[in-house]
């Protein structure tokens, strides 16, 4: 019996594949919406849950997958970068409104809690891949 393992498994997956270009394209979508809910009034803005901070958590953990997909190539560390830059960019944006800064501070932590929350499992896998396995296990 011959397995594809070209979708989800071990094998090439190709760049214009459907998951592929769902990826970048949940990416963006995921970067667009961040933008705008920062640049929206509060009040057009959907409460998805009670907590702001579980809003910014889940917005940047989202995100950071939709990134990690779109980006199978890149390093962890640029993409980690580039995510923790646009964080600090989109917080430091609501001084310039007047907006005090432990409230920010707090969002901005909320926002890295996302991302390393999806970075983790795939450090960990990582990690656990530097431990050969005994011979004959699977």
């Amino acid at each position: 019996m011959h397995e594809d393992r070209t979708l989800l498994g071990d094998g090439r997956y190709p760049d214009t594949g459907p998951l592929a270009v769902g990826a970048r394209l949940a990416f963006m979508g995921a970067i667009a919406a961040i933008v705008i809910a920062v640049f929206l009034p509060p009040s057009m803005v959907p409460d998805f849950v009670e907590s702001t901070y579980l809003q910014h958590f889940a917005a940047f953990y989202v995100a950071a997958l939709c990134g990690l997909a779109a980006m199978p190539r890149t390093r962890l560390r640029p993409v980690a970068l580039g995510y923790l830059l646009f964080a600090t960019a989109l917080e430091a944006t609501h001084l310039l409104s007047g907006a005090r800064f432990g409230p920010l501070m707090d969002n901005w932590v909320a926002d890295l809690g996302g991302l390393a929350a999806a970075f983790a499992p795939i450090m960990v896998e990582r990690f656990r891949r530097r431990f050969p396995r005994p011979e004959g296990e699977s």
